[in-house]
């Protein structure tokens, strides 16, 4: 069965954004730990997938930037304190 692309976008954004909210609900002082571990998740994802190479390293940094940018985002939208409330 052909994997639907679109569908696969959609899921990976939302993914990104789930990830940037949870973690942007984290304290500062843990989220580097958090970061690493979503890292690991999405290359334990692609792992699993059969996709080890050089193009799933590409998507998985790429995928962890969108999660960074967005947890800056919603920290400068949120007054830039952290953990929101």
């Amino acid at each position: 069965m052909p994997v639907d692309k679109y569908a696969l976008v959609d899921q990976t954004v939302g993914s990104i954004q789930r990830t940037a909210l949870r973690i942007a609900a984290l304290p500062m002082e843990v989220r580097d730990e958090a970061l690493d571990a979503a890292h690991r998740a999405y290359a334990n994802a692609m792992h699993d997938l059969g996709q080890d190479n050089v193009a799933a390293g590409r998507w998985v940094e790429t995928v962890m930037t969108a999660v960074r940018v967005l947890v800056h985002e919603i920290d400068r939208d949120a007054g830039g304190d952290g953990a929101r409330a």
